[in-house]
């Protein structure tokens, strides 16, 4: 079954993560204070509506001094899909970005050229930008009203590339350059994020082979959840010789135990329950702490791209709500997966994981929200 195939692989980026929010090395661009460090591998893609066919612009972060661009553009019934790759290197001890070297993955074609530039006045625009910037970037999801894509910093500049007077919003949880998106004068969006992601190893070819999200997607036929005898699913981890940390949600008979503290529902969705210790910095009602935590559990990762304009998110002091919804282009899958993690303890959380192939979760979205909904992480 293929969410089976992902279990270990989801208890190991649970692990993972928690190293990473762990890390002391804190990477921005040159000339930027940013609350959320990026690390190595991070990376994120626009979708640039400047253009006269469908593009997309990515940037990924390899160090403090190094970083790659890439342009595409899907194929269509006129045109070849087109692909520009170019890693550049600055200097980290500037107080702006400057790009000290330049080198192309495939050498460019004459008529690629313009689009060369194009990238190289957007990486100093963006990167000047970002930099003069004052206010905080970081976002109080908890406070925060309407669509996720309409949340953050907002501030209007003028920005003759995107033509004339625009609105860019930022947001600490996106990595490089923290901007979510650009509008025009006119309301219209013109610079979108559209996923954000994380590089596994130096043989991940995520960044290169990015695709857009939802693209050819294969259709399921949708199955409807029949009623069955209610129960509930609960995971107990004992912690020292007096306390036990419990967590629990509510579900049927329709669901089987698929290994310790999974669950299955035939081959539609896959829930789980994993507890973690988080650094004593990762706190709850934290602006910094919902940010690191969104870029890290709705990142792209191993070819399962997460569609950040289907993003949705709901914070407090005590939990934290990502809902996201992934397509991976190898197997034509799209996923909506549903991450709550609640606070027990000082530092100590509970995490409740729900994956369901969309076309199911849609037809059956008031069944599986309420899965969610009742999940519970307390010390007994």
């Amino acid at each position: 079954m293929a969410f089976m195939k992902n279990t270990g692989f989801a208890k190991k980026f649970l692990f993972v993560s928690v190293a990473l929010l762990a890390s002391l090395n804190l990477f921005a661009l040159p000339g930027v204070q940013s609350p959320v460090p990026d690390t190595s591998g991070e990376y994120v893609y626009y979708r640039d509506y400047s253009f006269n066919r469908e593009s997309y612009i990515g940037f990924l972060y390899y160090d403090d001094s190094t970083y790659e661009a890439r342009y595409y553009a899907p194929e269509t019934e006129s045109l070849a899909a087109k692909n520009i790759d170019m890693l550049f290197t600055v200097d980290p001890n500037k107080d702006r970005l400057e790009l000290t070297g330049e080198r192309f993955v495939a050498p460019p074609q004459q008529d690629d050229i313009e689009i060369v530039n194009y990238i190289h006045d957007l990486l100093y625009e963006l990167g000047a930008r970002r930099a003069k910037l004052q206010e905080s970037v970081l976002v109080d999801y908890a406070k925060s009203k309407g669509p996720f894509m309409e949340t953050g910093t907002k501030v209007s500049e003028d920005y003759e590339q995107f033509g004339g007077p625009v609105q860019i919003l930022y947001d600490a949880a996106v990595p490089i350059f923290n901007l979510k998106k650009i509008v025009d004068y006119s309301g219209r969006d013109v610079f979108v994020v559209v996923t954000i992601g994380q590089l596994e190893s130096s043989k991940d070819k995520s960044f290169a082979e990015f695709v857009p999200p939802i693209q050819n997607a294969s259709k399921r036929a949708p199955k409807e959840v029949k009623s069955a005898k209610k129960e509930t699913m609960t995971f107990r981890v004992e912690i020292g010789k007096k306390s036990v940390l419990l967590q629990a949600f509510s579900a049927d008979k329709n669901w089987s135990l698929a290994g310790q503290s999974v669950w299955t529902l035939g081959d539609a969705a896959i829930a789980s329950l994993q507890s973690m210790a988080l650094p004593e910095d990762v706190l709850f009602g934290k602006e910094e702490t919902a940010a690191r935590l969104l870029r890290l559990f709705a990142s792209s990762k191993n070819h399962a791209y997460s569609d950040w304009t289907a993003l949705d998110i709901h914070a407090d002091a005590s939990r934290i709500k990502i809902s996201s919804r992934t397509y991976n282009p190898k197997t034509q899958k799209v996923i909506t997966d549903i991450k709550t993690l609640g606070a027990a303890a000082t530092n100590l959380y509970g995490c409740f994981s729900l994956a369901v192939y969309t076309d199911d979760y849609q037809a059956n979205r008031g069944y599986f929200d309420k899965m969610a909904k009742s999940y519970v992480c307390k010390m007994e």
